[in-house]
């Protein structure tokens, strides 16, 4: 059995950092999956004790997901969850994850994750891999992007059918070249995803091939 102990350096006070934890339009740019994997949907950590799903897939296309509930949570200051994994490339088991959240004399945050035990030191060198890719796209949330990291989350969080998740990417590139205000890019977005993630995918099948159409026949 070991643990994991992982230490990372957030450039904002705890008070700025704990939102990204709670609230869905922030936990979706940087709660993503294993690194070489995609989401499926964004992800909601639902309430304190209830369970939440995560439905990924790996590189081959093959669903598996993350599994577990927020055991406690102490704004700002620390959260625990456990966590399993139904298939994929991260070793299954059962583990609890401390994370604490400590000021430091700059103004930042020293994030501390202490997670375990694991049967072997490959399953706790696989959620050191997926903790160090998380975290890395925290820190450019927390920092205050107006999109933050977008072609990071578009190449791993590949959430929404083919033309319409382009259809999505475009729209939100084409502000922030074009200048708009962060929070009037920040709004799109979420509008986009929030109504994006509650079509069928039979209705995304459709409506992209539409979309699909439109573009190569303008092209042609």
């Amino acid at each position: 059995m070991s643990h994991l102990m992982l230490e990372w350096k957030l450039p904002v006070p705890p008070e700025a950092v704990f939102p990204a934890f709670e609230q869905p339009s922030l936990i979706r740019r940087w709660f993503g999956a294993p690194p070489g994997c995609h989401r499926t949907h964004a992800p909601d950590p639902g309430a304190l004790g209830q369970p939440y799903r995560v439905v990924l897939r790996d590189a081959a296309g093959r669903v598996f997901a993350q599994v577990g509930c927020i055991l406690e949570a102490e704004p700002p200051r620390s959260l625990a969850l456990e966590m399993d994994w139904e298939g994929g490339p991260v070793p299954s088991g059962r583990t609890r994850a401390e994370l604490t959240f400590q000021p430091t004399d700059d103004g930042g945050t020293r994030l501390q994750v202490r997670q375990g035990p694991f049967a072997d030191d490959v399953a706790r060198d696989a959620h050191r891999a997926y903790w160090e890719a998380c975290l890395g796209r925290l820190a450019r949330v927390v920092s205050g992007e107006a999109v933050p990291c977008f072609e990071e989350f578009w190449e791993e969080s590949r959430g929404f059918a083919g033309p319409l998740g382009a259809a999505a990417y475009a729209v939100l590139a084409g502000l922030r070249e074009a200048g708009a205000p962060p929070e009037a890019v920040s709004q799109v977005e979420d509008v986009l995803y929030t109504h994006l993630t509650r079509l069928s995918e039979d209705t995304a099948e459709v409506l992209g091939a539409v979309l699909q159409s439109r573009v190569e026949g303008g092209a042609s």
